[in-house]
């Protein structure tokens, strides 16, 4: 259906081409000439009006499911003890420690990420929406900047690099920055941490 735009601009090329009919028939030929040079005005306008009222709408939900969408994060964990040296010999003082190394899949045109580290009251696990009322440190334990690339790749893949993670129950969130503009958080994964070995998420 046109839109009042293209309805209005109709309306008036159409009086203009009345008008032009009701001339004297010794210019007959102008008025031909004329009459076909306001018709194709007429189609320009129209379709210069939906094109732009198409690019606008679609642009606009572009640029919305870009900052909406939420990361689809399926993660593993490593959990390995703290050794440093050539001999990968245990740190001193340190040996009930243990290391938590998270990946994931990495997420086309990624430009940086932020995993949060027991938001269970800061993130709403339905929606991904952050409550930034929340300031208490037992509702967000950590939130980590991960850049790209360097020293937070993995195998090839994205990572997190984690010493003295807790035992227990963890769960971590994730967020994506595309094109300047951050995603929700993702639903958690929960990896539970008792010695050195590779977990899956756990549900609770």
């Amino acid at each position: 259906m046109p839109s009042s735009s293209e309805t209005t601009i109709t309306y008036i090329i159409t009086k203009d081409i009345r008008r032009t009919l009701k001339m004297s028939t010794s210019d007959s030929i102008q008025n031909r000439n004329t009459l076909n040079n306001l018709l194709l005005l007429a189609i320009m306008c129209v379709m210069a009006a939906g094109w732009i009222t198409f690019s606008f709408l679609h642009g606009a939900d572009a640029a919305t499911t870009i900052s909406q969408e939420r990361p689809n994060f399926i993660g593993t964990a490593r959990i390995k003890q703290h050794r440093a040296g050539a001999n990968g010999d245990l740190v001193e003082g340190e040996e009930h420690l243990l290391k938590a190394i998270i990946k994931w899949d990495a997420i086309p045109n990624a430009e940086r990420y932020e995993i949060c580290h027991h938001c269970k009251d800061y993130i709403n696990e339905e929606t991904g929406i952050a409550d930034d009322t929340v300031t208490d440190e037992d509702s967000i334990n950590d939130i980590y900047d991960i850049e790209i690339g360097g020293k937070n790749t993995c195998g090839g893949q994205p990572c997190l690099v984690m010493p003295g993670v807790p035992r227990g129950n963890n769960q971590y969130h994730l967020r994506v920055k595309i094109d300047g503009e951050w995603s929700l958080w993702s639903k958690h994964q929960n990896f539970f941490v008792s010695e050195p070995g590779t977990f899956e998420h756990v549900e609770l």
